[in-house]
């Protein structure tokens, strides 16, 4: 399914609805159509055990790749769920890291093109001003004050340095990013703070979000739509970067709900046509 205006009908879990009946919704459950989608640079669709998905990067050197909407949708509020697995890590090890594989992953809301994306230590977000990032940074470059090999952060503005200190950064040590392990991301934004929670595998999506941010994303954008979603890189160390499902509505459920909202597996939707 590509990105339209649907009613929302049916239940989040234990029949938790969204807090509006109608929104304009991405849901691919995998990426066998990509209708709706701008796929830039290296980012194609592939065959593996995980069925069709969206490969933003193969393992190779030098390589960056996006996929972004086609068309701006609501970004004032949302609520994102995806999954990305990243394989065959290889290459070069320097800097600060003690086995190959680079980039990651980077989540993005933009408001410039849908044709953004670059490679290398940027994950292919770097540069893209008037945005918005999530990453899952596969590779510690000690210039950009990243605070482990596999760490996640709340980026703007198409930097991905974080500075001396940065509060928006986590590490990740077990498992690591690129160990081949399926990883579910939850994303929320309330109009004042981005919330952000992970699991890997059939771990349930945890109660309290791992990174959390107080930021106004339109005064960002510039506007209160932007076009919504992924980049990856590769430098001298690389994987494959595969997302296997993403469903993105701008709204959030009711307080009460927000714990359980698009738990993996558990959202169901008007049907496909």
């Amino acid at each position: 399914m590509s990105i339209r205006r649907i009613p929302v009908v049916a239940a989040l879990l234990a029949a938790t609805t969204l807090s509006t009946a109608s929104a304009d919704l991405v849901q691919f459950d995998d990426f066998a159509d990509t209708t709706g989608l701008t796929l830039n640079g290296s980012a194609t669709t592939t065959s593996t055990a995980d069925g069709t998905v969206l490969r933003l990067t193969p393992a190779a050197s030098g390589r960056g790749g996006s996929v972004f909407s086609s068309t701006t949708v609501d970004a004032d509020e949302f609520a994102t769920f995806f999954r990305f697995r990243i394989t065959d890590p290889g290459g070069a090890t320097f800097d600060n890291n003690n086995e190959p594989g680079a980039d990651g992953i980077v989540f993005v809301v933009q408001s410039i093109s849908n044709s953004q994306g670059g490679a290398g230590g940027g994950i292919g977000y770097s540069g893209i001003d008037q945005s918005v990032g999530v990453e899952f940074d596969t590779w510690g470059n000690n210039s950009l004050n990243d605070p482990s090999q596999s760490h996640a952060g709340i980026i703007t503005n198409g930097s991905v340095n974080h500075g001396p200190g940065s509060p928006f950064t986590v590490s990740q040590s077990s498992p690591e990013w690129d160990d081949g392990d399926i990883f579910n991301v939850w994303i929320d934004y309330d109009g004042d703070d981005l919330r952000v929670s992970w699991s890997a595998g059939s771990i349930p999506r945890p109660t309290t979000p791992q990174l959390v941010r107080a930021i106004d994303i339109p005064a960002l954008l510039g506007q209160q739509t932007g076009f919504v979603g992924f980049t990856a890189g590769t430098g001298a160390a690389w994987a494959n970067h595969d997302i296997l499902e993403w469903r993105y509505t701008p709204t959030i459920p009711e307080p009460a709900t927000t714990a359980l909202l698009l738990t993996a597996g558990a959202l169901t939707l008007t049907r496909r046509r």
